[in-house]
């Protein structure tokens, strides 16, 4: 959640209890969610607002109360939509590393086997929602988290193979189709190169598609075209040194691919609905 990297890498709590617990609102450096994955799994329970989560190529709409639930190594990003949220960050194998009998019906989840549902309404799913809840209460007040997560996940997964609210994975293995495969190199190249010049061919060049399907694929996954994606990491890397450095704001803007400042001004704003100058000013009181 702190990372800009496409492919998460950082360790999400310690290595005796792999787990972390974030609290985002609109105050967040990283309240926008750009696109990204890592090897743990990932709990999101909205507080307020709504959510729009992309993940793989599925999109769902989340309110308040509701819980998603993010598996190992899928691609997702999100719009929060006066939204706040919280999510926890979890390695379900090494959490239950040492507990055999746990793991023998964890097993069938984190070696991916069965699929978990995504997406849990409160309307529709309320018992689960309010395990999340209770579980995630303990992290906002500090008190038992280890105990309480565990326990949650222990009823949280049994909950899910009870009521059967699983996919089986096709040849006990599930592997990322070709497109996500295709749209992650293309969220590599830009993570990488955001600060040069970046071009539509050239990024439908390295997805292996001619550029107008291009266009169509990019967009039914993440939800944009694809130099509007360009333009909204820009933005949020930009945001994020704005508040983590001391750079001059026409520095920022040039180190985040804008060699004009006035064009550097009126893209910040289109997505933060404010200019460079004022949302440093905004995060520095």
């Amino acid at each position: 959640m702190h990372s800009l990297a496409l492919h998460e890498q950082q360790l999400h709590g310690t290595p005796e209890f792999p787990a972390a617990y974030y609290y985002v609102d609109c105050g967040h450096p990283r309240y926008q969610m750009p696109f990204h994955w890592h090897n743990e799994w990932e709990l999101l329970h909205i507080l307020k607002g709504n959510f729009q989560l992309h993940m793989d190529d599925d999109e769902y709409l989340a309110q308040a109360g509701d819980v998603l639930l993010v598996n190992s190594g899928m691609l997702h990003g999100g719009t929060p939509i006066n939204c706040t949220y919280e999510c926890l960050v979890f390695d379900l194998q090494g959490l239950f590393r040492g507990l055999e009998l746990a793991k023998k019906d964890l097993r069938p989840f984190y070696r991916q086997v069965l699929i978990p549902y995504r997406f849990f309404p409160a309307t529709v799913q309320p018992k689960l929602c309010q395990m999340a809840e209770e579980c995630l209460c303990a992290f906002r007040t500090g008190q038992c988290q280890e105990l309480e997560l565990l326990g949650f996940l222990c009823r949280f997964f049994a909950c899910i193979r009870k009521e059967g609210w699983y996919i089986q994975a096709p040849d006990s293995k599930l592997t990322p189709t070709n497109r996500i495969r295709q749209i992650k190199s293309v969220l590599e190249h830009i993570e990488t190169h955001y600060s040069d010049p970046l071009r539509l061919e050239t990024l439908a060049r390295i997805a292996s598609m001619n550029p107008k399907y291009f266009c169509r694929i990019f967009r039914s996954v993440t939800g944009r075209a694809p130099m509007d994606y360009v333009n909204f990491y820009r933005v949020e890397r930009a945001a994020y040194l704005l508040i983590n450095s001391s750079l001059p704001v026409t520095t920022v803007g040039l180190e985040c691919g804008f060699t004009e400042a006035s064009y550097f001004t009126k893209v910040f704003q289109k997505y933060k609905n404010t200019t460079p100058r004022q949302y440093r000013a905004l995060n520095e009181s």
